[in-house]
């Protein structure tokens, strides 16, 4: 899984990457058409300033020139010859003081360049050339616009076009030379801006004209006095600042976007590395601890064989012992001569049988846990066998002062289980409870059949010593017995609890047990109406 993580990251930081760059520049384009428009509106501005002032002082002489320049253009004069022409004079003061004009009104505007051109796409006047113009004008007759090559727009410039229909246009131009204060010349990003002049000075474009490509009808002509082009101003805004702060707030972002998104990617690799280092050594440890699990079954597999194994092997000559004490015991073959012989032969008796009960208790639980112990299934009068129970352990409470009493209803309820395994449960649940309950105690056994399911709840409570919540699960351990004084009075192996539990589940039945130190036990144990398996 978290090598997809990885993947997925490096591709989502490719993905981010592109869409980054794709979102600054589309950002960046934004911001470049709204600086486009406001670098129109104001080349706009100053474009009529200049036409309401200095073009309109110098329209006339201006328009004449022109046209005296277009006659010598069209004639193919030699240039040599134009000096000696009459109006060459006027034509070149014409120009001139134009030329000075225009430089003095845009000396001090932020622009980067402004050339005047004819509607045929003739320069007449270029204001970065001006101051030179009007400082050589005294000893050069000639300024350099009156050549027999003059400098005209390049051909298919669509911005003129749309000019000469009377249509302001703008275009972003990047990497252009800009001469700057100083003289030298740098690269820059600038916008430029044709504006129309207009014969009436109107300043409303007009598009009849532009939705016909080809026709220029709207410039200037002998039959057309009407509102049109007279000439074309061209404004060059240095905008390089502003184009390179774009740049930089574009590289800016998408740096940005991509070093928050590192930083995301980074914490989650961190994290997914972390939980796949817990991960593999929680897998380790669960390795570990299935082969410890593994080991400590074959381990109690081994253990409860042997106990198995011996407690077998010890029943053979422990059954000759109590036979051979009983034969003496009995004096069946004549009297004993010692009566100290008797007692000794009926202790030797009492504890063969006490041992032989722990042996048969070991031999029941080894074969439970090694899942060897079979049931015998019949149909079995639970009543009659816990009032059987009953009456078995009497002796020994009559002998403790313990009161046994019954709350056994007169039907009998019959289920199918092992008769042999739930006589053995109701004889450990009386006799432990007899046992630790002291003398003018009671133990009471109480049963009841479940109506739905027929199920038999058998409860054996008890006004005896009981034990604390937290020491129960000690007292149902194998060979787990509570550390009391009282309860050391009696000898036992600390089987009685946990076999009994067994015996319930391998019965398919549920126990519960409830104790309280100085008030007593309850255990409650239910069997259902028919055991499912015969074998745990």
């Amino acid at each position: 899984m978290f090598r997809y993580i990885r993947w997925f990251s490096g591709i989502s930081f490719i993905v981010v990457m592109l869409a980054a760059l794709l979102v600054g520049n589309y950002f960046k384009e934004i911001g470049s058409h709204d600086l486009k428009d406001v670098v129109e509106n104001n080349n706009k501005a100053i474009a009529y300033g200049f036409i309401n002032t200095t073009w309109q002082n110098h329209r006339t002489s201006i328009k004449q020139a022109t046209d005296t320049y277009r006659q010598f253009l069209a004639a193919n004069i030699p240039f040599a010859d134009w000096s000696r022409y009459k109006g060459y004079e006027e034509m070149s003061a014409a120009f001139e003081g134009f030329s000075k004009a225009a430089f003095r009104h845009f000396e001090d505007m932020p622009i980067a360049g402004v050339n005047i051109y004819t509607t045929d796409g003739i320069r007449l006047v270029n204001v970065e050339q001006a101051n030179t113009l009007s400082s050589s004008s005294k000893n050069n007759k000639n300024p350099s616009i009156i050549t027999a090559n003059p400098p005209k727009i390049k051909a298919g410039d669509e911005a003129f076009v749309k000019s000469l229909s009377g249509i302001v246009a703008s275009e972003a131009l990047e990497g252009q030379d800009i001469v700057q204060p100083n003289g030298k010349t740098s690269k820059g990003f600038i916008i430029r801006t044709l504006i129309p002049i207009m014969r009436d000075n109107s300043f409303v474009p007009i598009v009849s004209s532009y939705n016909q490509p080809g026709k220029n009808d709207i410039a200037c002509s002998e039959n057309n006095n009407s509102n049109c082009v007279e000439a074309v101003i061209e404004i060059s805004y240095d905008c390089t600042t502003q184009w390179k702060n774009l740049d930089l707030f574009k590289y800016i972002g998408t740096a940005g976007v991509m070093v928050i998104f590192v930083l995301l990617i980074s914490m989650l690799l961190f994290i997914s590395n972390n939980a796949e280092n817990i991960i593999t050594r929680q897998y380790e440890a669960n390795i570990e601890l299935a082969a410890q699990t593994a080991s400590a079954q074959a381990e109690n597999r081994d253990k409860s064989q042997f106990l198995a194994n011996i407690s077998h092997e010890l029943r053979t000559p422990l059954n000759a012992i109590i036979g051979f004490s009983e034969f003496i015991k009995l004096e069946r073959s004549g009297p004993i001569g010692n009566p100290k012989y008797a007692e000794y032969i009926k202790d030797i008796h009492g504890s063969g049988v006490h041992l032989l009960s722990l042996i048969n208790d070991i031999l029941d639980y080894s074969k439970a846990e090694a899942d060897k112990l079979e049931l015998e299934v019949t149909d079995v009068d639970v009543t009659k066998t816990v009032q059987n129970s009953i009456r078995l352990v009497s002796p020994r409470a009559e002998s403790a002062q313990v009161q046994l009493l019954e709350v056994i209803p007169n039907d009998h309820f019959v289920i199918k289980t092992d008769m042999k395994k739930l006589k053995q449960v109701m004889l450990n649940l009386l006799s432990n409870s007899v046992k630790f309950t002291p003398s003018g105690g009671s133990v009471t056994v109480t049963m009841w059949q479940n109506v739905v399911d027929e199920s038999v709840s058998i409860e054996v409570k008890d006004t005896g010593i009981g034990i604390a919540p937290k020491d129960i699960s000690r007292a149902m351990a194998p060979f787990g017995q509570v550390d009391n004084t009282l309860s050391r009075k009696y000898e036992g192996t600390g089987l009685g609890l946990p076999l009994t539990h067994k015996f319930v589940a391998i019965m398919g039945g549920t126990f519960n047990i409830q104790s309280e130190v100085g008030v007593g036990t309850t255990i409650t144990i239910c069997f259902p109406k028919e055991v499912k398996k015969t074998k745990k």
